[in-house]
């Protein structure tokens, strides 16, 4: 009679487990911090990043998208399992009267969904800002502003395998309980922020940018197993530089840094644009950016870009240089942002940004 070889795969089963149960609690705490905003290019989705910055630019209405996707075809064979998409839009109102003076209105959307048991993050944000210069040539301009979030989590623990799921010889049996003390899958919450940005024009061809927000201020519970856990405060900070060195040379040097519960993140990085002239034009109708941003102890990013007018696009991708370089098979992560300002008049009036002249 021939013994039928059988094969014990419950260490099997318990390490899958174990790396299942990390991924999910890391994917769990790290978008605690992170979903709020981990794109390399932070610069360009400015509502998420501070709502003092909220109708802060040249015209009366700005619209934006940025995507990015983590690790594609690291964890399986889709480009779409770690994916954050962020539309929003904002515009500025009051400057043809106050002068000096102007308020910002916006509304940003924030969709992240992360691995196989897609932890989903949603947030519909809503923030107003008021802005203030202090001279007529708007060189110093002081902004405050406010943000407003409805907040939706979930996440399908029906996807996991768990340990006591296997059955041997036939491999893991989902049906089964996993005897988890998962309270819910699925939660809303409110949430308010608020920041403060200065800009100043320190000299004809340089302009210092300083921001600062606080997140989370409402601390709203964000646990699926029905503890108390809440979202601790965050804190976020921007910096910049932008030097226009001649009429087609600028560059821009700028970073940021965000911290909740001892999680902090640490973004750095400068581009330089180049702009083509059309005959007879008096401003660059065409601009191409090249750069290199640094996500501290994490990727480095090279950044590339093409200005039309006043449109943007900028592509850039994280080489992954932490210990994750070989669980995420050195994938990194594609990132693109698209961002268009425009004036519903053809004559706007005063300009609201400061624009150095060379003759």
């Amino acid at each position: 009679m021939r013994r039928r070889l059988t094969i014990d795969h419950r260490p099997l089963a318990r390490i899958k487990f174990i790396a299942l149960f990390l991924i999910l609690q890391w994917s769990m705490v790290n978008r605690l911090w992170s979903q709020d905003i981990h794109f390399t290019q932070f610069f360009t989705n400015p509502l998420i990043l501070n709502p003092a910055q909220t109708g802060n630019y040249e015209g009366n209405y700005r619209v934006g998208f940025n995507f990015k996707a983590q690790w594609p075809f690291a964890i399986s064979n889709t480009i779409y399992n770690y994916h954050t998409e962020s539309p929003f839009v904002d515009f500025s109102f009051g400057e043809r009267k106050l002068k000096t003076a102007w308020f910002g209105l916006g509304m940003n959307f924030v969709n992240d969904q992360a691995g196989d048991g897609r932890l989903l993050y949603r947030r519909f944000g809503l923030s107003g800002a008021y802005h203030q210069a202090f001279d007529k040539d708007h060189r110093y301009v002081l902004s405050t502003g406010v943000g407003f979030s409805y907040i939706i989590r979930s996440v399908d623990f029906s996807r996991f395998y768990f340990n006591n799921q296997w059955v041997d010889d036939d491999g893991f049996n989902t049906s089964l309980p996993n005897n988890e003390p998962v309270q819910n899958e699925n939660f809303q919450m409110i949430d308010l922020g608020a920041g403060i940005n200065f800009a100043a024009q320190v000299h004809n061809q340089v302009k210092l940018d300083f921001g600062f927000s606080m997140l989370h201020l409402t601390r709203p519970k964000h646990s699926f197993l029905g503890t108390t856990e809440r979202l601790g405060l965050r804190y976020q900070a921007s910096a910049g530089v932008t030097y226009t060195i001649n009429e087609r040379l600028s560059l821009v040097v700028n970073g940021y840094y965000g911290y909740e519960k001892k999680a902090q993140e640490i973004v750095a990085g400068a581009m330089l644009g180049y702009g083509f002239y059309k005959v007879k034009s008096s401003g660059a109708d065409n601009t191409i950016y090249v750069g290199l941003y640094y996500r501290g102890k994490d990727a480095l990013a090279p950044l590339a870009g093409y200005q039309f007018k006043t449109t943007r696009i900028l592509l850039s991708y994280d080489i992954t240089l932490s210990r994750l370089v070989n669980a995420s098979k050195a994938n990194g992560g594609p990132e693109i942002s698209i961002v268009h300002t425009g004036s519903f008049f053809k004559h706007f009036g005063n300009n609201k940004v400061y624009c150095p002249s060379f003759r």
